[in-house]
């Protein structure tokens, strides 16, 4: 939701959220109004504002090569990525699944400092050259030192920046990785209450709207280090349960050739569940949610079948019984999705897991142990 894709680049997905435009257009009259006439007096008003948007521009196709970054060592670990958004605070790469390992997070984790760090360097090497004329090592001197900032700032050790990731992976190493995200993410918070402390008293004491921003960013990385938290919640709650052990197995599959009239009056309606497997022959076929029968037209549901709305098998609506929970409820975060068929080695369907079954069983053990 509200954001639009723009690319795709080695397979993966690359979108601009709308609050990229928003921020493209502050840094833009921020260089254009301050920062290059300050710097290169005497030059045309035209000129600085064609400095400013390449600037900006080229900022954030430095912050995509930073995810990228991560994405390609991702990648060669055996970590699919869903995609990459560009936003307000930069750009978030992001995972198909959990690095399984210490080792794997913590080259993950790195690859996108490095790569802000060889983009400064690259930039430097330009400005020091003289590429381009003053125009153009105007605009390379910010980037060199906006990538070596963005760089270090990734590297604080605080959930959910990079360096937050480099620190669960060394206490995970030594730990479980439910309580290296726990301790990392509380290190996430007070990193972000300091932010927060320090955008205040610049704005009261100083009256510098800059101060703003470190606010906002601090509120930003509080709610993100704070769904880390919830993460290791559910780590704990659900460590060595797997899938077959929550799963639903007396469930009901809709036939691929009824239409949607008959089948939301005669499943969705009657049982009350939110998606079924659908099946033809006896073959499983798909899966047909409420977020697939709502984007047919109601006046069109006489008119079309299950099958032709259902959403096919695939492994973003599937899931293996020896899987840990965990990892399904990751999969349906991220395939959007509020079931996974259950498969077993035959590739046939046994069983449904729930996202609403696994909160309630969360729900329970939660008030027991009250």
């Amino acid at each position: 939701m509200g954001r639009i894709r723009i690319a795709r680049i080695l397979g993966i997905p690359i979108y601009l959220h709308y609050t990229w435009f928003i921020i493209l257009g502050l840094i833009t009259w921020t260089l254009s109004a301050g920062y290059f006439p300050a710097h290169y007096p005497d030059l045309p008003v035209a000129t600085y504002w064609a400095k400013g948007l390449v600037a900006a521009l080229l900022l954030f196709a430095s912050v995509l090569v930073h995810e990228l970054g991560h994405s390609i060592v991702a990648l060669r670990n055996g970590i699919g990525i869903v995609s990459i958004t560009l936003f307000i605070f930069g750009g978030v790469a992001r995972l198909a699944e959990e690095p399984r390992t210490p080792w794997i997070e913590f080259k993950v984790a790195l690859a996108g400092p490095v790569a802000s760090f060889l983009l400064a360097g690259g930039f430097a090497l330009a400005t020091r050259a003289g590429w381009g004329g003053d125009a153009a090592v105007a605009v390379t001197t910010y980037l060199a030192t906006l990538n070596l900032v963005l760089g270090a700032f990734n590297l604080v050790p605080a959930m959910p920046l990079d360096g937050g990731r480099l620190l669960r992976a060394a206490i995970w190493r030594f730990t479980t990785k439910a309580r290296a995200t726990r301790l990392s993410s509380a290190s996430g918070t007070f990193f972000a209450y300091l932010l927060i402390l320090n955008g205040t008293l610049v704005l009261v004491l100083q009256r510098d709207w800059s101060g703003f921003w470190f606010v906002l960013l601090g509120w930003f990385l509080k709610e993100a280090a704070a769904g880390a938290y919830q993460q290791a919640r559910l780590q704990e709650a659900f460590a060595g349960l797997h899938v077959r052990d929550l799963m639903l197995t007396d469930y009901t599959a809709v036939p691929a050739r009824l239409s949607l009239e008959a089948a939301v009056r005669e499943y969705f309606l009657r049982w009350g569940f939110g998606g079924f497997p659908v099946e033809e022959e006896g073959t499983l076929r798909g899966l047909l949610s409420l977020a697939e029968v709502k984007k047919v037209p109601q006046d069109q549901w006489s008119r079309v079948s299950v099958g032709e709305a259902m959403r096919t098998v695939d492994q973003q609506v599937t899931v293996g019984g020896d899987e840990e929970v965990i990892a399904a409820l990751l999969k349906m975060a991220s395939s959007r999705v509020g079931r996974l068929l259950v498969l077993d080695d035959a590739q046939r369907c046994v069983g449904l897991i729930t996202h609403r079954g696994i909160l309630d069983r969360l729900r329970v053990e939660e008030q027991l142990a009250a």
